[in-house]
């Protein structure tokens, strides 16, 4: 028996994911704020190490909070976040994700419903998969967070029109891949790491060629070929080589640190574009070898993972940035009540 291993086996196996529903866990939608913007697997320790460090879109480190997240992993997050008690609220907020798992059932992770993933528009007031028409395959296969910024703008200035009281921002970054180090990832095979192709357990029996997007397909094939490639020894994960020593910490905190400061300088925009409270957490972090956990596996109690940063900003619009809807979402007239009752009707609420 390996006992190096087993406790990250336990804290991340049954037993772990059992513990995980009795964590003290706050969803979002407790707490006050008119946009919040979910940066992706952020550490709380990264968070106040950049603030620290005098950032312009965070404050004193000193009041940079926490809370615990609701998930060790974005579908679990969603899964939790996004649940049917919150469809009354959720009808008037707006949605914008570079998150992938929004379109992903997730019925292979044991942590997560049937009732909730994937997300559709009739969840929200307005709901906007950036990452279908703004993802890139450059360097790094992601989603810049620039899109994500003018979306969330463009809906603010017309939340009235478009009935929405909140917006939620779901920025892929901090999370890899790292545009500093793109020579430790190849191709779109990370999208691999968001459920797309396996259950993190290697049983990939139930996958169906078939019922997968040619895009998706592609990103399966560019996997298998870097794999092939690489001896079947190669992974996008960069927490579980570093785990492996196939890199240093230094290299790899450092690359994680420059992903967080990437969305942080475009956040800026988003702060002197919008009034408003405007929130900055994360879905969950990643481990270091805490408890044994590396990455982040869902259903996973580890507080590195699963106690996430909280910081709130005071939006001002000082209109230096102007942009358009992204397309698909049109302004609508709410001034009707019966628009709002049957939009309440269809969600169980009339």
């Amino acid at each position: 028996m390996d006992f190096v291993t087993l406790p990250g086996k336990i804290v991340t196996g049954r037993l772990g994911a059992a513990l995980s529903r009795f964590l003290p866990a706050t969803p979002i939608w407790e707490r006050e704020w008119d946009i919040c913007c979910v940066l992706d697997g952020c550490r709380l320790d990264l968070m106040r190490e950049v603030a620290t460090a005098g950032h312009e879109a965070l404050p004193d480190p000193e009041t940079v909070g926490s809370l615990w997240s609701v998930g060790s992993q974005s579908a679990e997050w969603m899964d939790r976040t996004f649940d049917p008690q919150y469809r009354e609220v959720m009808s008037r907020t707006a949605y914008v994700t570079g998150n992938p798992f929004s379109s992903q059932p997730c019925d292979h992770l044991l942590v997560t419903s049937d009732d909730v993933l994937p997300l559709t528009s009739d969840d929200f007031a307005v709901f906007h998969e950036a990452w279908r028409d703004d993802w890139v395959d450059d360097d790094i296969s992601t989603i810049p967070p620039e899109p994500l910024t003018d979306a969330a703008i463009a809906i603010w200035n017309e939340r009235e029109t478009l009935g929405v009281d909140r917006v939620i921002v779901h920025y892929m970054q901090p999370h890899a891949p790292f545009r500093s180090r793109a020579e430790w990832f190849f191709g779109s095979a990370d999208i691999e790491h968001w459920g797309q192709f396996a259950d993190g357990n290697g049983d990939d029996d139930d996958l169906d060629i078939e019922d997968l997007l040619p895009e998706e397909r592609e990103a399966l094939e560019a996997l298998a070929e870097a794999e092939a490639e690489d001896d079947g020894d190669s992974t996008n994960d960069p927490w579980l080589r570093l785990r492996d020593g196939d890199l240093s910490f230094e290299a790899v905190w450092g690359a994680y640190r420059d992903n967080l400061e990437w969305v942080l300088d475009d956040l800026v925009r988003l702060l002197t574009n919008c009034d408003g409270t405007v929130a900055m957490t994360s879905d969950h972090g990643n481990g270091l070898g805490e408890f044994g956990v590396w990455s982040h596996p869902p259903g996973t109690p580890v507080p590195a993972i699963r106690r996430v940063p909280w910081v709130v900003r005071k939006g001002q619009d000082l209109g230096t940035a102007d942009p358009v809807l992204p397309d698909g979402i049109h302004e609508t007239d709410t001034s009707d009540s019966d628009d709002i009752d049957s939009r309440l009707e269809a969600l169980g609420y009339r």
